[in-house]
């Protein structure tokens, strides 16, 4: 693994009584959001292979937004290591499996910003809003190289 993406789910809609945590979708604002952050990470990240993704709705429908940003359409994987109460150590398991050199991980907080930090030990007051992302160099010692909030994904124009 080369370069990874930690990419929160988009705006999700609130639980409502008899509804499971697992089941909440994505609203149609946060569908539509997804759709232009997807359209500007695939430009950012256009070497992309792969995406693995919590078993949760909002984070399925979020990796599907971003994999049909790519041509051809990027694959998508679950995994439980990506669930909201998984320790980041089972991320860490997950990395030595896979056959790709550079991935999203779409996923919930403070998971991904848990990730990140125990990946590259930078600590402080930083997470993700819904449909931010990190971007994390894997080579050596792995680095935060850059934190996209979702309003500057939203306006990016490449």
């Amino acid at each position: 693994m080369k370069f990874i993406v930690l990419l929160r789910h988009g705006i999700a809609e609130d639980k409502r009584p008899g509804m499971t945590d697992a089941d909440r979708a994505l609203t149609s604002e946060g569908r539509k959001k997804m759709k232009e952050i997807a359209r500007a990470l695939a430009s950012i990240f256009p070497e992309a292979e792969a995406i693995w993704s919590s078993p949760l709705l909002r984070a399925m429908q979020t990796a599907e937004a971003v994999a049909a940003a790519w041509d051809p359409k990027l694959r998508i994987e679950q995994t439980d290591a990506l669930e909201s109460q998984s320790h980041p150590a089972e991320f860490r398991k997950l990395l030595p499996r896979l056959d790709v050199d550079a991935a999203i991980f779409t996923g919930h907080e403070p998971n991904m910003t848990e990730i990140m930090t125990d990946l590259t030990g930078v600590q402080g007051a930083l997470s993700l809003k819904k449909g931010g992302f990190y971007g994390v160099r894997m080579e050596d010692s792995p680095t935060l190289e850059w934190m996209v909030p979702p309003r500057v994904a939203r306006v990016q124009r490449m």
